[in-house]
């Protein structure tokens, strides 16, 4: 993603990450949009590529929903085995139903919340495998 992209994108947040508007130091935005375009792009690719919206949506769209819900809270960021997870919590969908400028794009928002919401039992049963 693009410097610019990365700013543009920045200037929407008002919870979690809203200190990255204003922050100074550009390395602290873009490692916190490398680790949602990691985790995007590796965690995410098979629930999200039977999807007609996600299967043709560049990546930086993912990485922008995912740091939008985390920014509101809808999503929570944890550690595990030294690698960043993010997880959607059970209330996740309930939310996106009820915020009116997520209408128009309420079906891609909810497949993505359904991924998040598969993807840490299913990393889980992986790494024990």
């Amino acid at each position: 993603m693009s410097a610019t992209t990365v700013r543009e994108l920045s200037r929407l947040w008002n919870g979690r990450l809203a200190q990255y508007r204003h922050h100074r130091n550009d390395e602290h935005l873009d490692a916190l949009t490398a680790e949602a375009l990691r985790f995007t792009g590796l965690h995410l690719e098979n629930d999200l590529s039977a999807s007609p919206y996600w299967s043709k949506a560049p990546l930086a769209r993912r990485v922008a929903l995912l740091l939008f819900l985390y920014d509101r809270g809808v999503v929570s960021r944890s550690i595990r085995q030294g690698r960043v997870a993010y997880e959607a919590g059970p209330e996740a969908a309930a939310w996106a139903v009820g915020q009116p400028s997520l209408a128009s794009y309420l079906a891609p928002t909810l497949e993505f919340l359904a991924a998040l919401q598969s993807d840490p039992s299913r990393r889980a049963s992986d790494a024990r495998n």
